[in-house]
């Protein structure tokens, strides 16, 4: 077997049909959310019965991942990557075609988790091929798949007004079907023979990876950008709505520098990882997102003009995606034999991390975006903190 840095698959993997998977996630959440009061009225049921999917699916898609992440790894990447294409297809279609509110979400439950099939094997399928420079596989994908975020909102509305809301999710099943397609045709297996025959269990899987103690400085951080970055997804209405009074249409320009703030950063990281290291640019994309946090902090504080308001979160945003993705692919290079489930482990807390924001931000809520800024100048430290101390660590060792 080749090495990390010369796998033969390595120049002609298809970044940009692996994105198309990736991109299942955000399409499936974000075109349909124009249709939701539509659909709620449709199906004869109340608004929150139909927001409520989201959260089904965010769960059914967590779960999935954990209990995929170790199949991709015993059984390969491609048999994974097709057999979730197909069932989110499928569950699209029974999605469009649902007559009651409950048969919906649970259509919406299976496609939250068969989805989860075809996604987790990706950030593997990059580990397996790019090894060492696997946080340059993981910007290009991530590049490449965040627009999806930009169009899909857009997608929806137009769909919206040539026809209903069931035409979405018969666009999604389009969409999995043709990705399908390409999948059956062009994505190669990148699991290797030898990571095959070493076969675990469930549990073995992830106590290998949860006992080694080398992984937890970089999940730590991995996991506080993710609580700055949801912080921000969750209170951004509150702040541009309500605090700064802008329309709803000025709110979608405005949110969609976080998909540009996003696909800069991981440009930037194509660019520069490997010749600085996933390490340093983990660091510095740490240093900059606590000035930008502390910034932000001090012109919340001064209630001062909307524009700089936008362009620290467009910084911080830009500085926790070059965290994360750095982040992820450290922890990612210390198994190459067990990727997928490594995946599942880091994406599955990330989301849990995610669902605690709501509850933290209604126990210090003021009325004012200033708790806002405190929580994500507080998780950038907290990462600033822990890097900090392995460093030292590491200068007293002399590693």
């Amino acid at each position: 077997m080749a090495s990390d840095s010369q796998h033969p698959l390595k120049e002609t993997l298809p970044l940009p049909l692996m994105a198309a998977i990736s991109a299942l996630p955000p399409l499936s959440i974000d075109m349909y959310l124009p249709a939701i009061p539509g659909m709620a009225d449709s199906l004869n049921t109340d608004i929150s019965v139909i927001q409520n999917s989201l959260s089904i699916f965010l769960i059914s898609f967590g779960f999935g991942m954990l209990f995929f992440g170790p199949l991709s790894d015993r059984y390969g990447r491609r048999p994974l990557a097709l057999f979730g294409l197909a069932g989110f297809a499928f569950t699209s279609l029974g999605l469009a075609m649902s007559p009651t509110a409950e048969m919906f979400l649970v259509f919406r439950f299976f496609q939250g988790l068969l989805g989860s099939a075809a996604t987790i094997v990706i950030p593997a399928m990059i580990r397996d091929c790019f090894g060492k420079d696997t946080a340059k596989g993981m910007s290009t994908v991530t590049m490449i798949m965040l627009t999806a975020p930009l169009v899909a909102p857009l997608i929806g509305s137009v769909l919206l007004t040539v026809s209903d809301w069931r035409s979405i999710f018969f666009t999604l099943t389009t969409y999995a079907v043709v990705v399908f397609i390409f999948t059956l045709l062009k994505l190669p297996e990148t699991l290797s023979l030898e990571a095959k025959s070493q076969r675990r269990s469930f549990l073995n899987n992830y106590l290998s990876i949860l006992s080694n103690p080398r992984i937890y400085p970089y999940l730590a951080t991995f996991l506080m950008s993710s609580l700055a970055f949801f912080t921000y997804l969750t209170s951004a209405p509150f702040v541009f709505i309500t605090w700064f009074g802008v329309t709803e249409i000025q709110f979608g320009f405005i949110f969609t520098t976080t998909a540009g703030a996003l696909i800069l950063a991981n440009f930037i990281n194509v660019r520069n990882v490997s010749r600085l290291g996933s390490r340093r640019m983990m660091h510095l994309g740490l240093c900059t997102g606590f000035a930008f946090a502390l910034l932000l902090l001090l012109v919340t504080i001064a209630n001062l003009h909307i524009s700089l308001t936008i362009f620290c979160y467009f910084m911080i945003i830009g500085s926790l995606g070059i965290i994360s993705v750095n982040a992820e692919s450290l922890i990612l290079i210390e198994f190459p034999n067990q990727a997928s489930t490594t995946s599942a482990v880091t994406r599955t807390l990330r989301f849990s991390t995610g669902a605690l924001v709501g509850p933290i931000l209604a126990l210090v809520y003021t009325g004012t975006p200033v708790p806002i800024s405190s929580l994500i100048l507080i998780a950038l430290t907290l990462a600033a903190l822990i890097q900090g101390v392995i460093m030292l660590r590491a200068k007293k060792t002399g590693e």
